[in-house]
């Protein structure tokens, strides 16, 4: 597996992010918490990602959700307003959110973060906390990848709940 680095520019600042890639897939599940981790046949995989412009383009509709939000008080701040930025586009072009969707825009959050200098640890941490927060706020929105059931009272949901509850979530 190569790697492949990429840098954005946000509020004068450069983010710069290092992501494995394979042929044609950006592998972004660094932060995933791999019980997480789905396939499209609904098996569990080792791998989320999209491809080279899916990424490129998702982490530049957070950058300027970060850029336009205005979210000055905290680092986390900022690009909690960017990833909020993109699921409300997202719901607002879709009418809802797949699974696997949002688990991309939390990965790209996730890199973006660590690209802006968040500690590694934190990351694992908030990211459990970030997409209970947002299934929480959208239950009627979010479907399951595989099935397109809702993700309130699904398999996924009862998953995150675990994540919730252990003292220190899984990850790869």
């Amino acid at each position: 597996m190569n790697t492949e680095t990429f840098h954005f520019q946000l509020n004068g600042r450069t983010l710069t992010v290092n992501v494995p890639f394979i042929p044609a897939v950006v592998c972004t599940d660094k932060f995933c918490p791999k019980p997480l981790l789905m396939g499209t046949a609904g098996t569990v995989t080792d791998i989320n990602g999209e491809t080279k412009d899916e990424f490129l383009n998702d982490c530049r509709k957070q950058i300027i959700g970060m850029s336009a939000s205005g979210a000055e008080d905290s680092l986390l701040d900022t690009h909690i307003a960017g990833l909020m930025a993109v699921i409300m586009d997202h719901l607002s072009r879709h009418g809802r959110l797949i699974f696997g969707d949002l688990l991309i825009y939390m990965d790209i959050f996730s890199l973006l973060l660590e690209g802006d200098g968040y500690p590694e640890d934190e990351i694992r941490k908030a990211y459990p906390k970030v997409l209970q927060t947002i299934t929480n706020l959208y239950p009627d929105y979010i479907f399951n990848t595989e099935d397109l059931t809702p993700f309130k009272g699904g398999h996924y949901e009862s998953i995150l709940s675990t994540l919730q509850s252990s003292p220190t979530p899984t990850s790869l």
